[in-house]
C-alpha cells in the first residue's frame, strides 16, 4: 500500500499546490507530508519516545530554515530490552502502514542502542524510490521534553488559507513529545566538539547553523550551565561523546574550531545547499560558537582554571 493510498491525483495536486504557493521543490513537500504522517501514527504508541534534532527544530519549533530528512528519536528514560525491541516493531509497524519499506534489515538489531532505518517509499512525482531515514539513540535520555504540535508545509498551507481537504490527513494536528530547544542546543555543541575531536566534519557543519539560530532562544545563565553539568555527566557514559570527558575544555575547543576553520569547507559545499536562506559561514560562527566561547557555560566547575584543549589531534 502506498502513502497515498487510493488518492493518487488528490495527493499530486495538493502537493504541485503547495510547492508552488511556498517556493519549496514538490520531492521536498512531499517527503515533509509523508514524514508527518509517520510522527502522527508514532505518537500513538505506549512508549516514553522522543523527537528530537533537526528535522524536530523544523517541524516543532519552526526554528531553522533548512532542509533535514531525517527523523532523529530517543525515548526520555533509558530503555529495557522488551521497550528497545517494541520501539524496533513499531517503528517498522508504522512504516509499513504507510508504505514504507525497510531497506536495511539486516542492519536493524532491538538490542542496539542506536539504530539507522533505511526506508524507500514511492513519490508521485519520481520513478525512482524516495528514502526518509529514521535514527534511533538511546546512549542517553532525552529530558527536558514536552508535548509539541508537529507542522507541515501541507497543514500550515490549510490553516493560512483556511482550506478543508477533501482527503484524509489526520497528520495536520499531531503532538509528540518533542526535546526542549535548551537540551538539543547543548547536544549540538557537545556534537561539534565530538566531531572535531574525532576530524570528523563531513555533512556535521549543519550543527553550526542550528546553534546559530538556536541562541537567541537560550540564555547562556546558570539554569543553562547546571543543564549542561547533568547532561555531562549523562554523555560521559558514552565512548562516542568524547568532549564530555573531564580532560576536554569546551570552550578552548570551540576557539580551536573558529582558529582553525574545522567546518567551514564542509559548510561552504554541503550546508549551504541545504538552507533556504543565504548565511555565510562566519555569519554563523561569530553568532553562534563565538559567543559560546565567551562564555563559561560549558566549563566544568572543576576545571574552570584549565587554559588549554587537551588531546584533540586535529591540526590547522
Amino acid at each position: 500500500m502506498n502513502w497515498y493510498k487510493n488518492h493518487y491525483i488528490e495527493w499530486k495536486e495538493v502537493l504541485e499546490t503547495v510547492s508552488r504557493e511556498i517556493k519549496k521543490a514538490e520531492i521536498l513537500v512531499e517527503k515533509d507530508t509523508i514524514q508527518s504522517m509517520f510522527l502522527n501514527e508514532l505518537s500513538k504508541v505506549n512508549l516514553p519516545i522522543v523527537f528530537k534534532g533537526g528535522t524536530s527544530l523544523s517541524k516543532a519549533y519552526n526554528l531553522i530554515n533548512r532542509f533535514s530528512e531525517d527523523i532523529d528519536l530517543s525515548m526520555q528514560k533509558k530503555p529495557t530490552q522488551t521497550e528497545k525491541k517494541m520501539s524496533k516493531d513499531e517503528i517498522i509497524r508504522i512504516a509499513d502502514s504507510i508504505g514504507m519499506i525497510l531497506v536495511n534489515p539486516d542492519n536493524i538489531k532491538s538490542r542496539h542502542d542506536y539504530n539507522k532505518y533505511r526506508f524507500n517509499y514511492n513519490s508521485v512525482f519520481s520513478d525512482v524510490p524516495q528514502e526518509i531515514i529514521i535514527e534511533t539513540s538511546y546512549y542517553q535520555n532525552s529530558f527536558p521534553a514536552e508535548k509539541h504540535k508537529i507542522s507541515s508545509f501541507v497543514g500550515q498551507f490549510c490553516v493560512e488559507i483556511r482550506l478543508q481537504l477533501s482527503i484524509p490527513f489526520e497528520a495536520a494536528n499531531t503532538e509528540i513529545n518533542v526535546q526542549s530547544i535548551e537540551r538539543t542546543f547543548i547536544d549540538k555543541v557537545f556534537a561539534i566538539c565530538d566531531y572535531y575531536i574525532q576530524d570528523m566534519q563531513d555533512r556535521d557543519s549543519r550543527h553550526l547553523y542550528d546553534i546559530c539560530k538556536l541562541l537567541p532562544f537560550v540564555k547562556l545563565d546558570q539554569n543553562l550551565n547546571d543543564l549542561v553539568n547533568v547532561v555531562r555527566r549523562d554523555r560521559m557514559l558514552s565512548k562516542n561523546n568524547p568532549s564530555a570527558q573531564l580532560q576536554y575544555n569546551i570552550p578552548n575547543m570551540l576557539q580551536e574550531i573558529i582558529q582553525n576553520k574545522f567546518y567551514e569547507p564542509d559548510y561552504n559545499f554541503i550546508t549551504k545547499k541545504l538552507l533556504y536562506e543565504d548565511i555565510s559561514y562566519d555569519y554563523v560562527i561569530e553568532n553562534s560558537i563565538a559567543l559560546i566561547a565567551d562564555s563559561d557555560v560549558f566549563l566544568q566547575k572543576n576545571s574552570r582554571k584549565a587554559s588549554t584543549f587537551q588531546g584533540g589531534g586535529c591540526k590547522a
